[in-house]
């Protein structure tokens, strides 16, 4: 798939952005809560024990994601980017409003396994834009996609705090299956793509393999995504736990849904800015500040003293994080061939999964030997430990970029 006309890529982008925006309204309208509903449907009050259920569902979602994420990235390289798209969307509608059914934890954990292994909207979605937009624009594409992440979470979780607070969870994943229907229903009607399969013949010319992405600085950079992976994630799962430390259990889903909408507003923000940097300067030297701040502000939350402060803390994290997984993107852009663009990212995509699996492992030890807040305070370590690595792949990255 090459270049399209700019009228077209960009009429794509504007129904991806949308397409995105209502995916991520989907998931924030129930995933956030998964903590309370546990409380509330299974009984499971004790913060630590609590805690190590959440780790364990989240370890499972990630597991299965990350293998997947992988085996759908080479896909998209040989079958189309819409088509990945349209099987995440649709695919989510189906599976997700099965665990609304889940009589226990086993059956709420098995069908979170199963959905994430067919759902997963966002890396088809970066795929699909880069590879239809020219190079000097792959960091507008990608911050403003980041956009439509950040803006669809805060809505959802503002839409899913008040469904869940007056109507139950059970409304609020129905609500997330129909959402995702309607987002992958545009893609399928609006979204053009000129994608043709490779025939055999092709594919015994074509001289690029998958394994051919695997330089010094691409390995490097997956190194980069798996503790990305860990740091961003470590704490998602916990916020509505947080909330309830700082703020007690009164209308907790209701300001679940504040915190992390105003925290969204940040990544909005975060996106348009970091996307416009990345295409007027290197994005390697925009990155480093980004992991400096992050380590600030993720430091700053677990020591939150009161609601406020922690809203006003989670959306400067946002803020500053929401840049890095862009700017990190569009590097990776710049040292893997077009053929194979599905490929690095679904590769990519996969170890920062594999990351989110490492936090749950290391987010249910942390909660159950200290706190909710130590792993926030866990958080802001990781993104120290980036720094080192950061200037391995700034050196590599510099010798091995082949596009401008």
């Amino acid at each position: 798939m090459g270049t399209l006309p700019e009228k077209v890529w960009r009429k794509n982008l504007m129904f991806v952005w949308i397409s995105q925006f209502m995916a991520m309204v989907g998931f924030g309208c129930c995933m956030p809560f998964i903590p309370l509903l546990l409380r509330d449907r299974f009984g499971i009050s004790d913060e630590n024990t609590r805690g190590v259920y959440v780790a364990l569902y989240q370890l499972g979602g990630m597991t299965t994601f990350c293998i997947a994420t992988a085996v759908w990235g080479v896909l998209a390289d040989r079958l189309g980017r819409k088509l990945m798209l349209l099987r995440a969307s649709y695919g989510a509608a189906v599976l997700y409003p099965l665990l609304a059914l889940a009589g226990n934890f086993q059956l709420l954990l098995l069908v979170r396994c199963i959905s994430s292994f067919f759902s997963g909207t966002v890396n088809p979605a970066q795929t699909l834009m880069v590879s239809c937009a020219p190079p000097e624009k792959h960091g507008f594409v990608l911050g403003v996609l980041s956009t439509s992440i950040w803006s669809g979470h805060m809505a959802g979780y503002m839409l899913g705090g008040i469904v869940v607070e007056f109507f139950g969870y059970t409304a609020a994943f129905l609500c997330c299956s129909v959402i995702y229907a309607v987002s992958g229903i545009l893609v399928h009607c609006f979204v053009k793509e000129e994608f043709t399969p490779p025939t055999p013949a092709q594919k015994a010319k074509n001289s690029l393999r998958p394994r051919d992405i695997l330089t010094t600085g691409f390995i490097l950079m997956l190194g980069m995504f798996l503790l990305l992976g860990v740091a961003r994630r470590i704490d998602e799962p916990f916020i509505a736990m947080l909330v309830e430390v700082v703020n007690g259990r009164e209308k907790a889903a209701f300001y679940v849904g504040i915190v992390s909408s105003l925290a969204s507003v940040g990544g909005v923000i975060s996106g348009f800015v970091t996307g416009n940097l990345c295409d007027r300067f290197d994005p390697a030297k925009i990155l480093l500040p980004l992991l400096i701040f992050c380590a600030v502000t993720m430091f700053w939350q677990g020591l939150s003293g009161g609601i406020w402060e922690l809203a006003v803390a989670r959306f400067s994290t946002y803020f500053v994080a929401g840049g890095v997984q862009p700017a990190m993107q569009v590097m990776l852009t710049k040292i893997t061939p077009q053929e194979l663009r599905g490929t690095s990212f679904g590769w990519a995509h996969s170890v920062n999964t594999a990351g989110g699996i490492l936090c749950a492992l290391i987010s249910g030890s942390v909660v159950y030997l200290t706190n909710v807040r130590g792993v926030m305070i866990t958080a802001g370590v990781i993104f120290i430990l980036m720094l080192p690595l950061y200037f391995f792949v700034f050196q590599a990255y510099k010798a091995q970029r082949i596009s401008e």
